[in-house]
């Protein structure tokens, strides 16, 4: 059982996702919006500087997902449901739909046509991401050039924390969030579950804590 508690300190406008995890560990689901707009500026430029809102929400998840089972941390954090086509980034979800509390810093570099985001000329640079992180997103894209945003839901569909949270959300519609253990468990980490989740705990929060916009 997952328990969500909420912190806010509005003098930094910093707002922070906590989570308290089966072992009684405080965990964060810390969300860097600079960051997430740079790796939603490669994204695009890999793309060709447009890409369906879906693609997006979809091939960054992955990213996020393969960061967890490559380096045992997510590359851009934030709280995960499970929608209908796959596993869902709630933040970079609300960036892209307009509600989200830094919404004129995404529209400074993205603005959506239809069902599709573009890349505006004023594009947003790389200076929060790091070598590995860029080339991680652009692989995950060159594999999947040729599959259409169909073929990676399905592919999402496949993912076991989906499956799991998903199904449940189909009894109780309120049961959508994918907790950090879903994931870890998924990913074939679950032997080192409990210090995938310590690290995550002594790390996140304050590594993030005074330099983070959510």
């Amino acid at each position: 059982m997952c328990i969500y508690l909420f912190f806010k300190w509005s003098k930094y406008n910093i707002r922070i996702f906590w989570l308290l995890n089966d072992y009684g560990e405080i965990m964060t689901y810390h969300f860097n919006v600079d960051k997430e707009i740079q790796a939603v500026g490669v994204l695009l430029r890999r793309e060709g500087k447009i890409a369906s809102r879906l693609r997006v929400l979809m091939l960054l998840y992955i990213v996020d997902r393969k960061s967890m089972e490559e380096i045992g941390r997510f590359m851009l954090g934030s709280r995960f449901i499970a929608e209908k086509y796959g596993p869902v980034n709630t933040k970079l979800m609300e960036l892209i739909n307009g509600g989200h509390i830094n919404q004129a810093s995404w529209s400074r570099y993205f603005r959506n046509v239809g069902k599709d985001i573009v890349l505006e000329p004023e594009e947003p640079g790389i200076g929060k991401l790091n070598r590995y992180e860029i080339q991680s997103i652009n692989e995950i894209i060159d594999i999947r050039t040729n599959r259409n945003d169909w073929e990676i839901a399905n592919e999402m569909q496949q993912f076991q924390e989906w499956k799991k949270n998903y199904k449940d959300s189909i009894e109780n519609p309120y049961v959508l969030s994918i907790s950090i253990e879903d994931i870890i468990e998924a990913v074939g980490l679950g032997k080192d579950k409990k210090s995938i989740l310590k690290h995550l705990k002594e790390t996140e929060a304050l590594d993030k804590f005074f330099n983070t916009k959510i």
